[in-house]
């Protein structure tokens, strides 16, 4: 009877300390700043249909540098978004881009969903929408080409 008492509190006391530790094994060591596209997302409640795919952005580093010494680079995007089993991909691109500025790339991306992708997702209008999150990047960084690729969510109120 101590022996099954032993193990219970021993499993309570590790669940316990598990529970507290979720976040950061949710989301891996990240910086106390979180990352580096956070400044692009809204995380108040919202309703509407969620919109969830992936994100890629390929980097096609030039020769020249930016005033901060960083490569200057095209940047390729792609986005592919999912609504009702229905598959939906658009591409864009931005000249000049300066590869350690992150909020002028979120910014392009920002503008992209709201001028292209939620506009060629719903044709007949909408009254607003979100970036919800952004899932755990992968990035491919040699000295010829960059890539990044991450799992994205949007909510759009198209009522």
């Amino acid at each position: 009877m101590k022996t099954r008492l032993g193990v219970l509190i021993f499993v309570f006391l590790t669940g316990m300390i598990l529970g507290a530790m979720e976040p950061a094994l949710l989301y891996g060591a990240e910086t106390p700043g979180g990352n580096v596209w956070d400044f692009v997302l809204d995380t108040k409640p919202f309703t509407g249909t969620v919109l969830a795919g992936p994100l890629s952005i390929y980097y096609e580093v030039q020769s020249e540098v930016c005033n901060d010494g960083q490569p200057l680079a095209t940047m390729y995007y792609t986005v592919r978004l999912n609504k009702k089993k229905e598959l939906y991909t658009f591409q864009g691109r931005a000249s000049g881009v300066c590869l350690g500025d992150f909020e002028p790339q979120g910014n392009e991306i920002r503008n992209f969903l709201e001028t292209v992708v939620v506009p060629g997702i719903f044709p007949d209008g909408f009254n607003s929408w979100k970036f919800k999150s952004i899932g755990k990047a992968q990035f491919n960084d040699d000295a010829v080409s960059r890539a990044f690729v991450t799992d994205i969510e949007i909510v759009v109120d198209n009522k």
